[in-house]
Parts: C-alpha cells; sequence; structure tokens
C-alpha cells in the first residue's frame, strides 16, 4: 500500500502515457476524415397536436458534414442516420423548430447541418358545412331549356386552417350541357373558391365529389323529328346505292300547332335524282316543310327554310373469280435454274362485276423474287400482280418452295457410231441441271459428259435420250431438252471408172 501512494505519480504517469501511445497507434490505423455525407437525409414530420395544422412548407431533407473514423465511413448508410422534425410540442404561431439529427454510430460526430431548424406556421384547424353551387358551363340546345340543377349531398364540409377557411366563400361544381336533349347526369369535383372567384388551396372537402342532376325539357312550339332521304330514279347498270346517310339525322323544327301537327316524327328532303349516277353524291338538300313550320338552325340563322346534308354513296357491283396461275420468276442468275413446287397458285379476286367480267387470266401475274438467291431450297412468298380496281382476296397456297440449282451448257458427243457414217444432232448442246448442293457449284464443266449412242443404229432418223456422265457426288436433276434429233448418213464415196479425156483447145486460123 506504502508502495502504491509513494509511486502514484509514476503509476498514474505511465498509464497516461499508455493510452496515449494507444489512441496515437488507433488513429494512425483508422484516421478520423471529415466529409460531406453524400446523400440528402429525408426529414420525418411529427404532427402537431390535435387541432393545429402546420401551413409553412417544412424542408423535405438534410444535408450533412460529418467527421469519422475511416473504418465507419465505410459502413455508413442513410438508415443509420435519422432527421427529425417535431412539432408536437409547439403553439399556435410563427417559431423556429430545430432539426433533430442521431447517428446511430457513436464514432460519427456532426460538424454541420443545412437546414439546421425550420420556420413553421402553426394555426388552428377549423370546419364549416357549405351548400353546393352548380354552375352550368353552356346552354341547352335551342327549342330546350334547363331547370333548376341539383347536387347529391347538398352540402359538403370544408376543413383546413383557419386563414384558409376564412377565404372559402363558395363551394362550386361545374358542369357541361353538350347539346343534350335528356336529362344530365354527372359526378363532378367540389372546388373551394374565394369571393373573387379564385381556388382556394390548402383546405379538405369532404366529400371531395357530388353527383349532379340537371333536368332539360322542348319548349312549348318545338318539336324533334327525324329526317328521311327521298331519292328517285336508278343508277347506271353495273352500280348500286351502298350507303345512305344524313347529317344531323334528327332535327328541331318550331311553328305553330297547326303546321306543327302535320308532321308525324319525320320530315322528307326534296327528292334526289339517281339517274345513270356512277359517283357518289353530297349535297345540301332543303326540307319538304309544312306552311309555317321552320327548322330551328334556320331560324337561329335567318336564312329562310333550312336543309340537311345528304349522302348517298354509290358504289360498283362486285363479284369474285378464282383463277389459276402459273409461278413465274424475276432476278435469277443466267447460271442456275429453278422449279417450283407446286408450279401453279390459285388467286383469289374481287372486285367490281364489269371489271372482273373483262379480265383475262393473262392480267394476273404471281410473281417470286429470286434475285441474289443461291442455289438450294427456298420458301418464298409469292407476288400477286393484277389490275388496279382488283382486290387479292387470297392465295393458295401462300408460300411457294423454290429450288435453285447450276446450269452447264455442254455438247451433245456420239459413241458406237461405224466410221461408214456421218451424225448430225439438233440440238447439238444441251442444259444440264445439277442437283442444289455444295457439290455442284465447284464442278468443272468440262468433267460433264453428254453422249448418246448410236451402237448398231443404221442410216435414218433418230430421236434420243442423251446419257449424262458426271463427276462422283455430283448429281444431274434434269437435262434440257430431254432427248434430241439424230440424222445418220452413209460417207459419200467417190469410184473411178471412166478415163477423162484432155480437152484440147482448137488453134486459131491465121488470118
Amino acid at each position: 500500500m506504502r508502495f502504491l501512494i509513494k509511486n502514484f505519480g509514476s503509476i498514474f504517469i505511465s498509464l497516461l502515457l499508455a493510452v496515449l501511445i494507444w489512441v496515437a497507434a488507433v488513429r494512425e490505423q483508422n484516421p478520423p476524415i471529415e466529409n460531406d455525407y453524400p446523400q440528402s437525409i429525408p426529414i420525418e414530420v411529427i404532427a402537431p397536436p390535435t387541432g393545429l395544422v402546420n401551413t409553412s412548407p417544412a424542408p423535405e431533407s438534410v444535408r450533412l458534414r460529418l467527421i469519422a473514423p475511416q473504418s465507419s465511413w465505410a459502413n455508413l448508410t442513410p438508415t443509420k442516420i435519422k432527421a427529425t422534425l417535431d412539432l408536437s410540442n409547439v403553439h399556435q404561431g410563427v417559431d423556429d423548430v430545430p432539426v433533430q439529427v442521431v447517428v446511430s454510430d457513436p464514432l460519427v460526430e456532426i460538424v454541420d447541418q443545412q437546414p439546421r431548424t425550420a420556420s413553421v406556421n402553426i394555426e388552428a384547424l377549423r370546419t364549416i358545412s357549405m351548400p353546393i353551387e352548380v354552375e352550368v358551363l353552356d346552354s341547352p340546345p335551342l327549342g330546350y331549356t334547363a331547370r333548376t340543377p341539383a347536387a347529391e349531398p347538398a352540402e359538403v364540409e370544408i376543413t383546413g386552417p383557419v386563414s384558409q377557411v376564412d377565404q372559402v366563400a363558395r363551394a362550386v361544381a361545374d358542369i357541361f350541357i353538350r347539346n343534350s336533349k335528356e336529362t344530365v347526369q354527372a359526378t363532378r369535383d367540389v372546388v373551394a373558391k374565394d369571393q373573387n372567384d379564385r381556388t382556394v388551396r390548402g383546405v379538405t372537402i369532404s366529400p371531395p365529389t357530388v353527383q349532379l342532376t340537371i333536368p332539360i325539357e322542348q319548349r312549348f312550339g318545338y318539336k324533334d323529328v327525324s329526317v328521311r332521304v327521298n331519292v328517285e330514279g336508278q343508277v347506271a347498270p353495273g352500280y348500286r346505292v351502298s350507303n345512305i346517310s344524313v347529317e344531323p339525322p334528327a332535327i328541331t323544327v318550331v311553328g305553330n300547332p297547326k303546321g306543327l301537327s302535320q308532321i308525324a316524327g319525320l320530315v322528307e328532303t326534296v327528292p334526289i335524282n339517281l339517274d345513270q349516277a356512277t359517283e357518289s353524291i353530297v349535297r345540301t338538300v332543303p326540307l319538304n316543310l309544312p306552311d309555317g313550320v321552320t327548322t330551328v338552325i334556320s331560324e337561329q340563322e335567318q336564312n329562310g327554310p333550312g336543309g340537311v346534308q345528304v349522302t348517298v354513296e354509290i358504289a360498283p357491283i362486285e363479284d369474285a373469280v378464282t383463277l389459276e396461275r402459273p409461278i413465274t420468276q424475276q432476278g435469277i442468275d443466267p447460271d442456275y435454274w429453278w422449279r417450283a413446287a407446286p408450279d401453279r397458285a390459285e388467286v383469289f379476286l374481287s372486285g367490281p362485276l364489269s371489271q372482273l367480267q373483262s379480265l383475262r387470266a393473262s392480267d394476273v401475274e404471281v410473281l417470286v423474287d429470286l434475285f441474289d438467291l443461291k442455289p438450294g431450297v427456298h420458301i418464298l412468298q409469292p407476288t400477286v400482280f393484277k389490275p388496279d380496281g382488283v382486290r387479292l382476296d387470297a392465295i393458295l397456297p401462300d408460300t411457294i418452295e423454290i429450288t435453285i440449282g447450276r446450269t452447264v451448257q455442254r455438247p451433245v458427243s456420239q459413241t458406237g457410231l461405224g466410221p461408214q457414217y456421218t451424225w448430225k444432232a439438233s440440238p447439238n448442246r444441251v442444259n444440264v441441271m445439277l442437283s442444289a448442293d455444295s457439290s455442284a457449284n465447284s464442278v468443272n464443266p468440262a468433267e460433264i459428259g453428254v453422249t448418246v449412242d448410236l451402237s448398231e443404229l443404221e442410216p435414218g432418223f433418230y430421236q434420243l435420250k442423251p446419257v449424262v456422265t458426271a463427276p462422283a457426288g455430283v448429281v444431274v436433276d434434269s437435262i434440257t431438252p430431254d432427248t434430241v434429233n439424230v440424222t445418220i448418213n452413209p460417207k459419200a464415196v467417190i469410184t473411178a471408172t471412166d478415163r477423162v479425156s484432155p480437152v484440147r483447145t482448137p488453134t486459131p486460123r491465121a488470118k
């Protein structure tokens, strides 16, 4: 004990030096770093007491400058930092409330934060009841009147800060009639407005929407009637009337009771002549109205008896036809041959009867495009070329298998002909169609022979089928033509049987 008391100072100094050395070693290995935290921290706002509300905008986030050991920076995430704006103990009025930031890591120190405080304006909440005012933004069509609109519910509650609620003068819901001739019903939002008809913000309306009803009734002396188009005459042969329309299809007329009583729900137009028509007719046509009756539109425009726009659609009488057409091609390389499977297609066409009656099979072509295609098997969709005005309904089949191969032209040779004969082939060259594979593409044409066998044949005329020889691995698809005409003749022989006497030239006489 005496030893401890006597040497207390030395022991204390030794411990202090040891702690300082340890702190220095730790700071050397894990030095503190001061820096701005790269992310903004969202601020959680705790609401004010019941019956109060903050009318000032609160900051949404806070920026921080921190100092912390290097190891703490590496593990510091936004979830370890909490920012709070606590309004639970505030009172009415304007005040600056501190933004409280807490870091869960005790080694992290907040050097600075922005903002440090938030300015708030605390007001009392108020709720008032107010009747709905319905604003009709347009008028019913002429000849109709709108009765007093109604809202369901008839009142709404408006809640908000006293300063905002005191500005509310009306609760308004607006609606359009949009030329409706029947009762209008619609659900509309309710808007709070002040005395200057400006929208009041910052208040809550309950319920936010109401159901509006506006009764629409027809005035005395007005009547709604349908319009019927009156046509006469016949369109040109080969044509038909495909549709008749009128705009507007129904109109409102106004007049005296006697005139209105003569209209039994519809009015007709003056006759429209369709004689020999081949095109649609669009024109404004007057109406046949009793004396003392006019249309509402004409009354409004003060142009006398009104009319309607009539459209008579005239179209050719149509039919359908099916043609079987061969498959043709374009664009194939001159050194290639091609074959279509199937080689014909059924083409289903429709159009005006008169045009189909004069349609020739040669007017329709089914074509496949072989441009830039190499030997092989290809599945292609054909294109149908047809006269204008004729519609293509379908083609069967809609895809064609096209085989493309190499073509080699070779002379026709013979074997087995006796030496006493001569021969001639017509034609003396044929086209050899090689199969569509890679070996055919690389073969030398000189390696392919075309031969007719003339063994034991006597002089005469023969139609023979040549035999084609090719290198191993090369398959011959066909030849064109597949037969040649061969003529065999005996060789001409000259035999000397008579001596030929010399020809003497007479000596001219002297004069």
